[in-house]
């Protein structure tokens, strides 16, 4: 095997080997003394992909889009509902939904990007 075919091969089973040994260390209690601070960098780790993943939802999103509400929102019945972007700030879209549905009175509902999926593109 040649050393590029070598390299490109073992670096995944590296990765996973790595992963194993951790995973290993931790439910052996070898890491008990630095559990806390594991913990603390994995929620920061998982906070950071879903800030990025947010972002990256937000910036596909534009005023006049059509989106449905998919199965990521809360509460429930609002999964498949329909409306129109209206607002997109920092964080979140507002939704003028096609017609009120539940507590949501007057249709407008603010949300998180990654609760939305596009229909169609701003008129």
């Amino acid at each position: 095997m040649s050393t590029r075919a070598h390299a490109t091969t073992s670096r995944p089973l590296a990765g996973v080997e790595a992963e194993r040994l951790l995973l290993d260390a931790i439910a052996d209690g070898e890491l008990d003394h630095s559990l806390h601070a594991v913990a603390d960098a994995v929620h920061a780790r998982l906070a950071l992909l879903q800030s990025v993943k947010s972002a990256s939802a937000l910036a596909q999103l534009n005023v006049g889009d059509v989106v449905r509400f998919n199965d990521k929102v809360r509460p429930r019945y609002l999964h498949g509902a329909r409306g129109n972007i209206v607002a997109v700030d920092e964080r979140d879209a507002t939704v003028l939904l096609s017609r009120p549905i539940g507590r949501f009175s007057s249709g407008q509902i603010r949300c998180s990007p990654l609760a939305l999926e596009r229909i169609a593109p701003a008129a």
